[in-house]
């Protein structure tokens, strides 16, 4: 069966880019250490083993799924959402189109023995743009257990990101393996067409991380201010909380009274007239902040 195409992490970027503009995807193999992907997985095992099967044909049937995944696995952030490869990826694909890209989406996809085809989909589907146009978002999906056609290997339509609205997948579409070893990440437009794939083993999970990337002035699938609160945020590493988006977009989008929304994870917060839980009520001994003057100088 044809497999997506893939590079090595010494593979120039200019090369990965030109499959991902080619074909919509491209795998990474090896990109990151076992010891790496151990860890992620000892993190996150606990929640996946607590995480109900799926009710439908898009979520499975027997796959289980687990979000907010930079609250859960520190390493996860560090090691895997913060990947300097994967970011040079973003860089070159949403840079053009925003001031700066954030998370998107975050979620562990264990697809168990017997698991059906899913839906073959577009990520971008939820966004109201045509196709073909530029890439309003791009997703990863690391391989925290290899990949194979038999259990469940990520199913692509290559070269379906350049179909307009008008073509859908149909029994002569030719569908595409993302075959690749533990440690590894496909990296897929969000407009080419793909799905969870068959798992016909009898006894393994198919365990892959789904991470997503959009421009900064788009909403964000999974709402990460809610999945990562303040409380959480604040003890991340600084690339981190940017990338969830705790930082500026441009000059004006995502201000906390005029400041840059950083300052929510900073001591100086409650200088910045928090609102208290009952109710926003003034407190009297606060120290307001200047309203700042969006821009270079309200940055961090």
């Amino acid at each position: 069966m044809p497999q997506v195409r893939s590079v090595d992490r010494n593979t120039p970027i200019e090369e990965a880019m030109a499959i991902l503009h080619e074909d919509g995807a491209v795998v990474f193999t090896n990109l990151v250490d076992g010891a790496v992907i151990d860890q992620v997985r000892a993190e996150l095992d606990p929640y996946l083993e607590r995480a109900y099967n799926g009710e439908g044909d898009f979520w499975g049937y027997k796959t289980k799924r687990v979000s907010s995944l930079i609250a859960k696995s520190k390493t996860y952030g560090e090691e895997l959402a913060t990947n300097p490869t994967i970011l040079e990826v973003m860089n070159q694909l949403l840079l053009p189109h925003c001031e700066r890209y954030h998370l998107h989406v975050t979620q562990a996809v264990a697809i168990g023995p017997g698991e059906g085809q899913q839906i073959i989909h577009r990520d971008d589907g939820l966004m109201p743009f045509r196709h073909p146009g530029p890439q309003s978002l791009c997703n990863t999906m690391w391989a925290l257990t290899d990949f194979t056609e038999e259990n469940g290997a990520t199913n692509v339509i290559l070269g379906s990101h350049e179909w307009d609205d008008d073509t859908h997948p149909d029994e002569d579409s030719v569908i595409t393996h993302a075959v690749m070893p533990k440690g590894s990440c496909m990296v897929y437009l969000g407009s080419v067409f793909h799905g969870g794939g068959k798992n016909l083993t009898d006894d393994e999970y198919r365990v892959g991380m789904i991470t997503g990337y959009s421009l900064g002035w788009l909403r964000q699938e999974e709402n990460q201010y809610l999945a990562v609160p303040p409380e959480v945020a604040k003890h991340l590493r600084e690339d981190v909380q940017h990338l969830i988006g705790y930082h500026l977009h441009d000059l004006f989008l995502g201000w906390v009274e005029g400041h840059d929304p950083h300052v929510v994870l900073e001591d100086r917060y409650s200088d910045v007239m928090p609102a208290a839980s009952e109710g926003g009520e003034f407190v009297e001994d606060s120290k307001i902040l200047k309203t700042a003057v969006l821009g270079e100088a309200s940055r961090h």
